[in-house]
This record gives C-alpha cells, structure tokens and sequence, in this order.
C-alpha cells in the first residue's frame, strides 16, 4: 500500500509538470497517430496480396497491432524513463543516490519516473484494438475480454522484467549495453509470431516471451486461439518477474560505488 501511494504520488507530479507543455502534448499525439497509422499500414499492404498473415485476418492484424502499441505505450511511458540512464548512472556513482532511498531500490530505478504524454500511444492502441475488433468476423464475449485485458496485464509485467533483466547486464559489465538488441527484438512483436520460422517462433515464445506481448492476447480476443492460453501469460509474468528480482539481487552484490 505504501508503495501504491508513492508511485500514485510520482505520476501526479509527473503529469502536472508534462501536461504544463501542452504544446509537447499536441505533438507527442500527432506523432503517435503517424506511428501507429503508417505500422497499421505497412500491415494491410501485406493483405492486398494474401488472405491471411499466420493465421491472421485483416482485422485480426489490426487488434494486434493496437496490442502491442498499448503495451508499448506503457513502455515508453513509466518504464524507459528510468531505465535508458541506468549505465551511465552506475558509470559516475549517481546510482548510490538510489540505493539511499527508504524504498525497494528496483521500483525506484526502474518505477521511479514517469513520462504521461507516452501514454498518448496506449489510448491510440486501444482505438485501434477497438477498431479490430469491430470488424472481427464474430464479436468477442465478454469473457474472452477478460481474457485479453488480464493477457495486456501480463504482458506490461512481462515487458517491465525484461526490461529490468537487459538493464541489470550493466552491473556484471559496465561496457555492455544491450538495449540495441532488446529494441531490435521488441520491433518483431507487432508482427505475429506464427509468421517466422518454427526455431525462431520458439525462440520468441519459449526463450525471449515476443509472443506474450501482443501475439497471444490478440489471438485470445480474436478466438483463433484457446482461452486456456489465458494461463500462460500469468505464469510466464511470474517467472519473468522472479528472473529480474533474483538477477539484480546478483548484481547488486556485486556492485561497488564508482566514487568509492
């Protein structure tokens, strides 16, 4: 609970300080919308010529791709803030800052900040999971969107303890820097996993969990795919989330001060 209302505290006073810049926030949203628009594009340009991409229908692809902006927005809005300084702050001894603070070190380093405006790309994801949807060949149930709403839980949880997992690499090598690649895997989540070769596609869902981002929870909502894989995404958030705690309990340990 305490944590609850410190992080509440966080994002208001971020939110008052961002949405001060309306202008930034005007931008922040006609940038959005050009992103999602010319992915969406991109996209249904692949139709024109097939029926269906990995057993994907047209709106299927849609409902996907707002998926993975949702979940990017969150991303890019209270993750990433905090996360993309944590070398350097390690490299010039900032980081002792963090480890003095009367609160649980990984929520503040990777909590700690928030950016609202990125969260303009999650309502533009929902919009057009919306859209998806509606022109599904069936409408969903509501149970199936339960489904899919815990599915998109999972997956923030997910994309916030992969994130914590690259970052910690900076306590066991100070020069390696990771974020290139986990970028380069995050971009092959808009597409579905079902498209890529049977070694890659268990890669990205057994080894580096792509698939539980968007691939999963959009099949879920759009019934090509058992509700029963509803259980997954939980279980795979579990077992990310202990992955990141006990690895930065490692490098933790081994950390030593750079103005030491």
């Amino acid at each position: 609970m305490h944590l609850l209302r410190l992080y509440g505290a966080l994002v208001s006073m971020s939110l008052r300080r961002q949405l001060s810049f309306r202008t930034d926030l005007a931008f922040e949203v006609i940038a959005t919308v050009a992103t999602v628009a010319s992915s969406a594009a991109a996209v249904l340009v692949l139709f024109t010529r097939v029926d269906t991409i990995g057993g994907f229908s047209p709106a299927a692809a849609i409902l996907l791709l707002g998926t993975f902006h949702i979940v990017t927005g969150l991303r890019r809005a209270l993750v990433e803030p905090n996360l993309r300084f944590i070398a350097g702050d390690v490299g010039d001894g900032s980081f002792d800052e963090q480890l003095l603070q009367p609160a649980p070190i990984l929520f503040l380093v990777s909590l700690g900040g928030v950016a609202p405006l990125a969260l303009s790309q999650t309502l533009i994801g929902i919009v057009a999971a919306v859209l998806g949807v509606s022109r599904l060949d069936r409408a969903p149930s509501v149970p199936l969107i339960g489904c899919w709403l815990l599915m998109i839980i999972s997956a923030a949880v997910i994309m916030w303890a992969t994130r914590c997992l690259i970052a910690a690499t900076v306590f066991f090598s100070l020069g390696l820097t990771l974020d290139v690649a986990y970028d380069a895997v995050w971009q092959t989540a808009p597409y579905p996993t079902t498209i890529f070769a049977r070694p890659v596609r268990f890669v990205l869902t057994y080894l580096l969990p792509v698939a539980f981002l968007a691939t999963v929870p959009a099949a879920v909502l759009a019934g090509t795919l058992s509700p029963w894989w509803t259980l997954t995404g939980p279980a795979v958030a579990v077992i990310s989330s202990a992955a990141a705690v006990s690895i930065w309990r490692v490098g933790l340990s081994r950390y030593t001060s750079a103005t030491s």
